[in-house]
């Protein structure tokens, strides 16, 4: 996740570094938005067996990032990590695609790298309907070339594996496509330096898809942090971000929302095509982008307190 620039001064200390973000190709027809608060239709009595696991979430990306270890986007390394993220989700009964595109040659933290392929990694569930309302949970697989991305990203993509596991046993609201984003991290400079993957997601959905996704989650560099931030640049109404802050708020976990401007993160080509968005972070960290981002990064207690708002609000939401 490169950092950005963002309009909450109180919290300048954490602000992310400014960085320019790429812009989604239009997307036609325009998306339909929410139109006021989401419906959450709380039931009280999940089945008990299916609750966030936070162990299994930092097994995941112990795989990532240890026994694969850095990922860039267009490496075997990363063709690896799209391999076991592909086994999980279909494992777990889900239809699985690779959505693959090409990415330019560039410098990842100074480090020189070549062009290629990267891809995505999409889970669509049984029955799944392009053409019925659903949503977007995504994070990126992809690391910066000196990172094996305990924390950014491999603690995101570890959760997206996760929350669709618990969705197998336990249907969400709105059903949900779960996507492991390629090529997040920026190659070169400028608005179309990065986001790769989500950029090219947004381009290439159908109009069935364009007409009926209803919100966009994005889970980026949650493992380190003492409380769950919830940001976009409201754009596009604050249905997702409100459902998310109302969640932690009843499960009484820390939250705080935050609006930023020039995001750069998965999301950011959602919202800027017109879809409603949350993106789910634990904050700034020292180790970002650098070798120090290890398994060690990684704080079970992070991981389970965003994911239990991200599960809790999955579950209850409708857009």
């Amino acid at each position: 996740m490169p950092r950005s620039s963002q309009r909450i001064p109180a919290l300048a200390a954490l602000a992310l570094l400014a960085a320019a973000c790429s812009h989604a190709p239009a997307a036609e027809p325009k998306p339909l938005r929410s139109t006021g608060s989401p419906s959450p239709s709380v039931s009280p009595n999940p089945p008990a067996d299916v609750v966030f696991d936070a162990r299994a979430t930092l097994a995941y990306d112990r795989v990532l990032a240890v026994s694969i270890g850095p990922r860039e986007a267009a490496s075997a390394a990363y063709r690896r990590a799209a391999g076991y993220a592909a086994r999980r989700f279909a494992s777990w009964g889900y239809t699985v695609t690779r959505q693959r595109f090409p990415v330019p040659a560039g410098k990842s933290q100074g480090v020189p790298v070549g062009g290629g392929l990267s891809q995505n990694v999409i889970a669509t569930p049984p029955g799944y309907d392009p053409s019925k309302p659903h949503l977007v949970v995504g994070g990126h697989l992809d690391t910066v070339s000196p990172s094996p991305g305990g924390n950014d990203n491999g603690s995101g993509a570890a959760m997206v594996l996760e929350l669709a596991r618990l969705a197998s046993l336990a249907s969400t609201k709105m059903p949900v496509v779960w996507i492991e984003f390629g090529a997040e991290e920026r190659r070169r400079p400028g608005n179309s330096g990065a986001t790769f993957g989500s950029r090219y997601y947004v381009a290439h959905m159908s109009t069935a898809e364009r007409r009926s996704l209803r919100g966009m989650l994005a889970v980026d560099m949650v493992g380190n942090g003492p409380q769950a931030f919830i940001c976009h640049e409201s754009l596009t109404g604050d249905g997702f971000v409100d459902a998310l802050l109302a969640t932690a708020k009843r499960l009484h976990l820390p939250a705080q929302q935050r609006v930023v401007v020039g995001l750069f993160s998965d999301h950011y080509a959602f919202e800027h095509a017109g879809y409603v968005v949350g993106w789910l972070w634990s904050g700034e960290n020292p180790t970002l982008h650098t070798p120090r981002d290890t398994i060690a990064v990684a704080q079970r207690s992070s991981i389970d307190r965003i994911g239990r708002i991200a599960w809790e609000t999955l579950r209850t939401l409708r857009l």
